[in-house]
């Protein structure tokens, strides 16, 4: 299919400004709704989804004193065993019991086989997040926005209507509620990216605005907990959201059918230089700065879904009662809203940096230190996706709250430093199909994290220790930016650029 679009199609500013806030409201309610598992497992945990997986005669009573809670199967490591007594400690000083939900046979006490069962949907919902990126790449770049977009709304409001269906005695409908939502929303956050190109001028901002927002949707779920309170039940809300996710299909049609159109800095240049062949997408996709950013990519989103995969049980185990326990999913939950604040800021500065690289008399160093300007906004993601990480060692209340602190700068940085980064990289043309394929490696690579739960399971530290060892390789990446040499290279590549150009003064810009 080809893009049947006119190349001279002008949009006016209040049509992009319509379709940008569309965009940001879109990636925040649907674009990573998913990321919100913890808050939504604890709520299918009180609710005795899978519950009949657990030991009844060891679950059935409603309360226990926490320090006669033992691991409830062979799976559970010494570790484990070491976290309860620290925990216990805490908790004896407090003079506290383990309290179990009085509503449910089981509570959100810590149950091996059904928090193996969670993680198992949680690993294959992460996988199918980003596994078709590749194909969507490529349905953006050939049938367009419009059709992308549909299918995402498609997916979404079937989504949300599965999941309305999930109970305890009919839990398998949770499996492709999950998958849809991972599948609607990955599309519907790929198809937001290109509207950083609504402005140009403020193209890095934009984009990460639009994909740092995707981290505020993880909150959708806390919903579900607050109208639980209110007696509202779940299926209720899932057939509101439905209907809300339904617009996202309505709203396509007020947009470009294919794509938005680009302009670049540089663009007065390369319409000058009609004899250049483009560059092909193999040689932006087996360069080296490729490499290292798959890598940074992929270690920075496995960490981050370890972290959520984790911190149910984390915190169940750090807690003293299901009210503490509940007070953190809470607070995981209200964290989500604080990050659409942190995830421009990468941007912002990004654009700023670019703007200054615009007073550099060389076109080529000017180019050069554009590609430059990503190196604190990655560096920053990858120190605070460490610290995040390491809290999971620490059995504390104050190492919950610092992970989730940390997590406020990780979660949004994470996809939307990524997709400034390479639009800046790499060329525009390249920028769709290569964000898909970077989705799908990594997504694929994804389903590592299921045995690692399993590897936590047995040996909690030896198994995140070497999660951490991995995290700190990735920053090779914003590092290898500092070489100079290096990037002009690229930037020569990139751009194709002959020797006189390589030479040249600045050109005019838009």
């Amino acid at each position: 299919m080809h893009c049947n679009q006119d190349p001279n199609l002008e949009l006016s500013l209040a049509r992009r400004v319509i379709i940008f806030l569309i965009g940001t409201v879109e990636s925040m309610l649907f674009a990573g709704t998913i990321f919100g598992w913890p808050q939504l497992v604890h709520v299918l945990k009180v609710e005795g989804l899978y519950g009949d997986l657990c030991d009844g005669t060891t679950h059935s009573m409603h309360q226990h004193n926490r320090s006669e809670l033992q691991p409830s199967s062979s799976s559970s490591s010494s570790t484990s065993s070491q976290a309860n007594t620290f925990n216990n400690t805490r908790c004896a000083a407090h003079n506290t019991t383990f309290e179990v939900s009085m509503s449910q046979e089981v509570g959100v006490e810590q149950c091996s086989p059904q928090d193996e069962r969670f993680a198992l949907i949680f690993t294959l919902t992460v996988g199918c997040y980003s596994v078709p990126g590749v194909l969507i790449g490529y349905l953006l770049h050939h049938a367009g926005l419009r059709v992308t977009r549909v299918c995402a709304g498609t997916m979404l409001t079937i989504s949300f209507l599965f999941l309305g269906m999930a109970t305890k005695e009919s839990p398998h409908w949770l499996f492709p509620a999950m998958i849809l939502m991972a599948l609607g929303g990955n599309q519907l956050r790929m198809s937001l990216v290109q509207f950083g190109d609504l402005f140009p001028l403020h193209r890095s901002t934009a984009i990460t605005l639009l994909s740092g927002m995707y981290a505020a949707s993880a909150a959708i779920f806390l919903i579900f907990q607050e109208t639980a309170s209110r007696g509202i039940a779940r299926a209720h809300v899932c057939w509101f959201l439905a209907c809300v996710s339904s617009l996202t299909i309505f709203f396509s049609f007020l947009m470009p059918v294919h794509h938005i159109p680009v302009q670049d800095n540089y663009e007065p240049e390369r319409k000058t230089t009609e004899a250049k062949a483009a560059v092909p997408l193999t040689t932006s996709l087996l360069s080296g700065s490729s490499f290292l950013h798959q890598y940074w990519f992929f270690m920075a989103l496995f960490a981050v879904n370890n972290y959520q995969q984790t911190y149910n049980i984390w915190i169940t185990t750090t807690a003293c009662s299901v009210r503490e326990a509940g007070l953190y999913s809470l607070i995981y939950s209200y964290g989500s809203l604080f990050c659409v604040f942190f995830g421009p800021v990468g941007g912002v500065f990004t654009d700023y940096m670019v703007r200054r690289a615009s007073k550099t008399r060389s076109e080529l160093s000017r180019r050069v230190k554009e590609i430059q300007a990503s190196f604190w906004p990655l560096l920053v993601t990858s120190m605070s996706t460490t610290i995040t990480y390491i809290s999971i060692l620490f059995f504390h209340p104050a190492a919950i709250y610092i992970s989730i602190v940390s997590l406020f700068i990780t979660r949004p940085c994470a996809i939307a430093v990524s997709n400034a980064y390479l639009r800046i990289r790499f060329p525009a043309d390249h920028f769709n199909r290569l964000l898909g394929i970077y989705g799908t490696v990594t997504s694929l690579l994804m389903f590592m994290q299921y045995p690692h739960f399993m590897w936590a399971q047995q040996m909690y530290y030896p198994a995140h220790v070497t999660v951490l060892v991995l995290l700190a390789l990735s920053y090779m990446n914003p590092i290898h930016l500092l070489f100079t040499p290096l990037m002009k290279d690229a930037v020569i590549i990139r751009d194709n650029l002959d020797e006189e150009q390589q030479h040249s003064a600045k050109v005019n810009r838009l």
